[in-house]
Parts: structure tokens; sequence; C-alpha cells
């Protein structure tokens, strides 16, 4: 003590009071803190990479969306995106089958909801609507063909044919002729067909209020 005083002592010891202080310091704040802070920093890094995956995961579903609103508006202005109506469906059948030049004929429709992941992916819901047409008479084939391609080309989409049938109703005999000659409507064929019907709406859509289709003449 003698040797180096007490003042020395005194300096000494301050010291290491102060060299303790600020280890504690370090130790108990500095170091919490700075790992505190490299671990915002490593979430917010980690944000930032899910937000730029998520940016070009936006850009490429943009590029889709983009790439096919053209063909889902075409098919949106052509009846595709529509709850199937009961009472739509006879007057789009009256118009195909006026431009058919086809008489009447009795028609049933039965629909059910079709399970799609993709429709479900794209948030819509599928109808398979089947359409019998039974009893279509006329005096030449030709008009039931031109019946089946209207079909697909002014009613509204998708249809597909499934099957066709086409019987001799009456026989070509002189008062057939005759009709024929006085330009009277003469039934010589009848037909019946099956068509699929797909239409497709959005989940949120209001259910249909009309009871479903159903048949008639």
């Amino acid at each position: 003590m003698k040797l180096i005083g007490i003042a020395r002592v005194i300096l000494l010891s301050i010291l290491i009071a102060l060299n303790a202080t600020i280890a504690a310091g370090y130790f108990l704040w500095i170091v919490p803190e700075r790992d505190q802070a490299q671990n915002k920093l490593k979430a917010m890094k980690s944000d930032i990479s899910s937000l730029q995956s998520k940016i070009q995961n936006t850009k490429v579903e943009l590029a889709e969306y983009q790439k096919n609103l053209p063909a889902f508006q075409s098919l949106q202005r052509r009846g595709f995106i529509a709850q199937p109506d009961r009472f739509q469906i006879p007057r789009d059948l009256d118009r195909v089958r006026l431009d058919a030049k086809l008489g009447s004929f009795s028609f049933n429709v039965n629909v059910k909801n079709v399970q799609n992941q993709d429709a479900e992916a794209a948030r819509l819901k599928v109808f398979a609507s089947r359409i019998s047409v039974d009893n279509v008479s006329s005096l030449l084939d030709a008009n039931f063909y031109d019946f089946i391609d209207l079909m697909a080309s002014e009613f509204p989409e998708h249809v597909r044919l499934q099957k066709l049938s086409i019987n001799r109703k009456d026989q070509i005999n002189v008062v057939t002729l005759q009709k024929i000659a006085a330009k009277e409507p003469v039934s010589l064929l009848v037909a019946k067909a099956e068509f699929d019907w797909i239409t497709a709406q959005p989940e949120d859509a209001l259910p249909d209020q009309s009871g479903g289709p159903g048949g008639g003449r």
C-alpha cells in the first residue's frame, strides 16, 4: 500500500469499478440489444425474400391472367359463365329450332353439379346439363344436322352431342307428294337427340331461384 500510495489504489479501484460497469453494461444491455437487432434483421430479410417471391408469383399469375382473359371474356359473352335457367333454355332451344327450320318438339333438361379441381381453384361452380329433345319432325334429314351444328354454334357455350337417332315416320306416296307440291308441312322423318351442356358460374353468385330446369314443348 505504501509502495503505490493511497491515491493510486483509489484510482485503480475506480478504474476497476468503471471497467466492471462497462463490462456489465456490454453483456447485460449491449449484447442482448445486438442479438435482438440481428434477429430483427434476419426476420426482415426473410420477410423481404418472401415478399419478393410473392411479387414474382403475382407477376406470373398476372401474365397468365392477361393471357387467358380474352378467352374467358369470349366464353362469358357466349353464355358459358351462367347458371342454367329453366326459363331461358326453352327460348334458346326455340331460337335454334327456328333457324334449323324444324317444327316444335318436346325436350327435357337435367342439371347436376360437377366437381372439378381447376374450376374450384378459379372459384367457379361447373354444371353439366343433359338436354334431351324428342319427337323432332322434318321432311329432310338435313334439317336435323343443321340443328346439331346450330346447337354447337348458337346455343350458349359449351354443347356436345351425345346421341342422335333418325327414323322414317311416313312413306313417300301420292298424298305426301301432293302435300309437298302444295308446300304443305310434311314430316317424313322423326329424330331425337341428347346433348351435354356445360356451364359455370362464380362460387359467390346468388343461387337460382327459378326452381331448376324442367321440360316443355
